[in-house]
């Protein structure tokens, strides 16, 4: 039962040469400018208090899994022969089991949307979900943390700022290939 309900994170087990600068670094190197200016500038309660980082990222992360479930039944229904012809090289992989045996896929550009649109709406509800029991839990946490308190919050923050960018980082590239690479002729 774990495999399915996991089973969308198979998208960042695509293997393309540029994929991990969308899906590892661009994240990485936002959450640490994010991060920083969060500790450094936010005043008291602006993570956890009203109006804070956590309610304004869970209203955030409580539309986004529509806009990314329509993506996908757009994407599965999609009548466009290109769409199912695979990608340029370098082709995008994934290792995949079939009856026990492994077997590496060529990904077409409907299977690799479908893979990255069903990652983002999970990752979506992940996040929504992260920061509704955070939310409940931040100060009973921090009392709990007592010294480490200042490290758990900073932690806190370094997870969510990562998945809201890799999120972020994702869609942007969902949108690219909805908005443009679709779309654009042949020559």
């Amino acid at each position: 039962m774990l495999d399915i309900t996991i089973a969308p994170i198979s998208y960042l087990r695509i293997r393309h040469p540029q994929k991990w600068v969308v899906d590892w670094l661009m994240p990485s190197i936002l959450t640490a400018i994010s991060t920083v200016l969060v500790i450094c500038f936010a005043k008291a309660g602006a993570i956890a208090g009203p109006s804070g980082l956590i309610d304004r990222l869970c209203l955030a992360c409580s539309i986004l899994p529509g806009f990314y479930i329509a993506s996908l039944a757009a994407i599965a229904t999609f009548n466009r022969p290109d769409i199912d012809e695979l990608m340029p090289a370098p082709t995008p992989t994934l290792l995949v089991v079939v009856h026990e045996a492994k077997k590496v896929l060529d990904l077409t550009r409907r299977r690799f949307l479908a893979y990255l649109f069903g990652f983002l709406c999970w990752e979506s509800l992940l996040l929504l979900v992260y920061f509704v029991f955070a939310g409940v839990i931040a100060q009973g946490v921090m009392q709990h943390l007592g010294a480490f308190a200042p490290l758990g919050r900073a932690a806190f923050i370094v997870i969510a700022f990562f998945l809201f960018w890799q999120l972020i980082c994702a869609t942007c590239l969902g949108l690219y290939y909805l908005a443009d690479r679709l779309n654009r002729p042949a020559f």
